[in-house]
């Protein structure tokens, strides 16, 4: 807060960039507190508004262009620095199968796949022109939304010095407890799949010798776009399925359950 006060413009520039291209920050609380600010004076709201896009239109270009060159090793860079690892690919990927529009517009509210959609975006071959377009409206709409909730309770009640630090200090609260439970949740799940994991060297040995197995290729449709490679005899499936169908499924051999 203090940095924001004393530097604005340049704190807004600087952490939005920082955060569209993976750093672990946060750029919410930064864009409430610019809001605040805005209130007091101490910043113009269009310019403020201004830096916010093009820092998400610059970073968001990025990973539209390495995941249309790159797919997805791209995407499992992405995963590795996102604050949901283990499902930001498959939700981005099941949000673009409800709407490409509509999930390039919501994604900068969905924590831990905002970073990912525009590499999925990219990889999924969109006009370039499209994703600009609408990922620019979202984004715009986002950042709009986020500094006017810190506008407007500064301007109505007058009591800048005591509100802006709040607003902005409760969003760090938020979003903090946010990504801690999600990562007691995660290592509590890591140490739930170590127990139970199979090797690739194990699976094979399991296909030579015969052993009876079935294989449940997880993978997503938009996988086989860079790599159209699975197991022998393996099934397709995706993720939420396998409850659905678990009756259709042998309960005398091993399932193995593999995705990358």
């Amino acid at each position: 807060m203090h940095l924001l006060v004393n530097h604005p413009y340049a704190i807004v520039l600087t952490a939005g960039l920082l955060e569209r291209i993976g750093a672990p920050l946060f750029f919410s609380p930064v864009l409430v507190g610019a809001g605040a600010l805005v209130a007091t004076g101490q910043m113009r709201f269009d310019v403020a508004l201004w830096l916010a896009l093009a820092t998400c239109i610059a970073g968001d270009a990025l990973w539209f262009e390495l995941g249309r060159r790159k797919g997805s090793s791209i995407l499992g860079l992405l995963c590795r620095i996102s604050f949901e690892p283990d499902s930001c690919v498959r939700r981005s990927k099941m949000f673009f199968e409800k709407g490409v529009n509509r999930t390039l517009i919501f994604s900068k509210w969905l924590p831990g796949i905002s970073h990912v959609v525009p590499a999925v975006a990219g990889l999924s071959g969109i006009p370039r022109q499209q994703f600009f377009i609408v990922n620019t409206l979202g984004s715009g709409s986002w950042i709009l939304v986020l500094m006017l909730a810190g506008y407007l309770p500064v301007e109505r009640l007058h009591v800048a010095s005591a509100v802006a630090p709040i607003v902005f200090e409760a969003s760090l609260f938020v979003l903090a407890a946010n990504v801690g439970i999600k990562y007691v949740q995660r290592r509590n799940f890591l140490a739930e799949l170590y127990k139970s994991r199979i090797t690739p060297e194990e699976v094979n040995q399991m296909m030579n010798s015969g052993a009876r197995m079935v294989i449940l290729d997880l993978r997503h449709p938009l996988d086989s776009v860079v790599d159209p490679r699975t197991l022998p005899g393996a099934i397709r499936m995706l993720p939420d399925e396998v409850t659905r169908r678990a009756d259709t499924l042998p309960r005398d051999e091993d399932i193995i359950l593999y995705c990358t």
